[in-house]
C-alpha cells in the first residue's frame, strides 16, 4: 500500500510509521529504500509488513524529522542520528551511501521506564544479581562501583543501566553524556549533557568538562572513542560511581577494546574499574530474551596484562546466571570503606535480596519503586 503526502502529514514525526507505536513490543521500524517497512518485534523477532512508503512520503519522513532535530542531511552529508518526539532514535542513510535509496531505522523507547524488578521478572538477571549490583552500584553510601555495561547492539546495555540507575542515591549529583538522549532517569539532580556537530562538541569535550561540575555520578551512554580515556581518568582521580556503556562481546574483549585504538586506555588504569557486566540476547525455551551473561572484574595483572575474575557465570543448561565461587574484590573494597568484614556485606546481601524478592512480587511503578529501594537503602 503507497500512502500519499497528506496521509503522512497528519501522522506526526514519522507518518504512518506512527502506528506502530502503539504495540511496546515493537522494537525496531526499518525502510530500507525499497520493498515494504519490516519490524523487529520482542516476540516474534523480524518481520515483513504490508506498509509500503511512497518516494515523496519518505522524503516527509526525513525533511519532518531533520527540521526537529534542528540538523543538516544531505547528498554530502548523508548519515544522520537522531531522536523523535518521544524520545526514540532514528538514523537515516541517504544516496549515494544508501544504493537502494533512504534508509530509516527507528529504534523505540519503551513508553514505560523498566525498574530492576521489571527486568528480574522478565529473567534478565535473578534477585540474589540484583542485590548484588544494587550493593555495588550504591557502594552501601561508601564506596560505589565504577561499571561498564557490555554488549552487542539491541542486547540491552543501555534498558539495565537505566534500569539499575535507581539503585543510586537520590540527592546525588549526576552527570550525563550522550550522543543521541536516551537515559531516563527519575532524580532532580542531574545534568544532561549530548554532544553537537554544529558547533562540534564531542563526548570527550563534554566528558571533561563534567570534572568541572562536581559530579557525585558520571555516566557516559556509549563509551567509543578517546572519551573512555577520560572516563578512566575520572575513575582514577576518585570520581566513583562512573558507568557506560560499550560494544563488545564478552568480558576479555571488552578489555581488549578499552586497551586499543581508537579508546587507548592505559593498562594500568584499568585497576579501577570494578565491574564489566555483560548482557545479550539468548534463546531460552525457544524464546528470545536478554539476560546478564556474565558479571567480570580485574582480578590483577600477569606481565601488564589484566587478569579478570568471573564473579557470575551464565549457566546454559539452567538458563541462569550463577554464581562461580570466586571471592570478589569489590566485596572486599566495599567491606573495607565501610569498616565492615566481608560476612557483614553477605547479610545485608541476603536482606536485600527479601527486599528485591517482595518488590518483584508488588510490581511498583519507577516513583513506587525508587521510594522503596530509597527507604531500604537508608537514603
Amino acid at each position: 500500500m503507497l500512502y500519499s503526502l497528506k496521509e503522512i502529514v497528519s501522522g506526526g514525526d514519522v507518518g504512518v510509521l506512527s502506528g506502530f507505536f502503539t504495540d511496546d513490543d515493537i522494537e525496531e521500524i526499518m525502510h530500507d529504500g525499497i520493498g515494504c517497512v519490516k519490524i523487529y518485534h520482542a516476540q516474534f523477532g523480524m518481520c515483513e509488513t504490508n506498509v509500503q512508503l511512497s518516494s515523496e512520503a519518505v522524503s516527509d519522513i526525513i525533511d519532518n524529522v531533520v527540521s526537529f532535530n534542528g540538523k543538516v542531511v544531505s547528498s554530502s552529508m548523508p548519515l544522520f542520528d537522531g531522536i523523535l518526539s518521544d524520545g526514540s532514535r532514528i538514523n537515516i542513510v541517504l544516496a549515494p551511501v544508501a544504493v537502494n535509496g533512504p534508509a530509516i531505522t527507528i529504534r523505540k523507547f519503551k513508553r514505560q521506564v523498566m525498574t530492576a524488578c521489571d527486568l528480574v521478572n522478565h529473567g534478565v538477571m535473578n534477585p540474589e544479581v540484583c542485590a548484588f549490583l544494587w550493593c555495588c552500584l550504591d557502594g552501601l553510601s561508601h564506596k560505589p562501583a565504577n561499571i561498564l555495561f557490555s554488549g552487542g547492539t539491541s542486547s540491552g546495555k543501555t534498558t539495565l543501566l537505566n534500569a539499575l540507575s535507581m539503585f543510586m542515591p537520590s540527592r546525588a549529583r549526576i552527570v550525563t553524556i550522550e550522543d543521541t538522549p536516551e537515559l531516563r532517569l527519575p532524580f532532580s539532580n542531574i545534568v544532561r549533557l549530548e554532544t553537537s556537530f554544529e558547533p562540534l562538541i564531542d563526548m570527550d569535550m563534554l566528558l571533561r568538562n563534567t570534572l568541572r561540575m562536581r559530579p557525585d555520578r558520571i555516566i557516559v551512554g556509549e563509551v567509543r572513542g578517546a572519551e573512555c580515556k577520560s572516563l578512566f581518568t575520572a575513575m582514577n582521580t576518585g570520581h566513583d560511581g562512573c558507568m557506560g556503556t560499550i560494544h563488545a562481546n564478552d568480558a576479555r574483549e571488552t578489555i581488549e577494546k578499552v586497551v586499543n585504538p581508537p579508546m587507548e586506555v592505559p593498562g594500568v588504569m584499568l585497576k579501577a574499574l570494578d565491574l564489566i557486566v555483560m548482557v545479550s540476547r539468548k534463546n531460552i525455551g525457544g524464546k528470545i530474551i536478554r539476560v546478564i551473561t556474565e558479571i567480570s572484574e580485574i582480578g590483577g595483572f600477569e606481565n601488564d596484562v589484566p587478569r579478570l575474575n568471573t564473579i557470575y557465570t551464565f549457566d546454559a543448561n539452567k538458563g541462569e546466571l550463577r554464581r562461580t565461587g570466586v571471592p570478589s574484590k569489590i566485596r572486599a573494597k566495599i567491606s573495607e570503606a565501610c569498616g565492615m568484614v566481608p560476612a557483614d556485606f553477605d547479610k545485608i546481601l541476603r536482606e536485600r535480596v527479601a527486599v528485591i524478592d517482595n518488590l518483584c512480587r508488588l510490581r511498583l511503578d519507577v516513583s513506587g519503586f525508587k521510594k522503596a529501594i530509597d527507604e531500604a537503602s537508608g537514603f
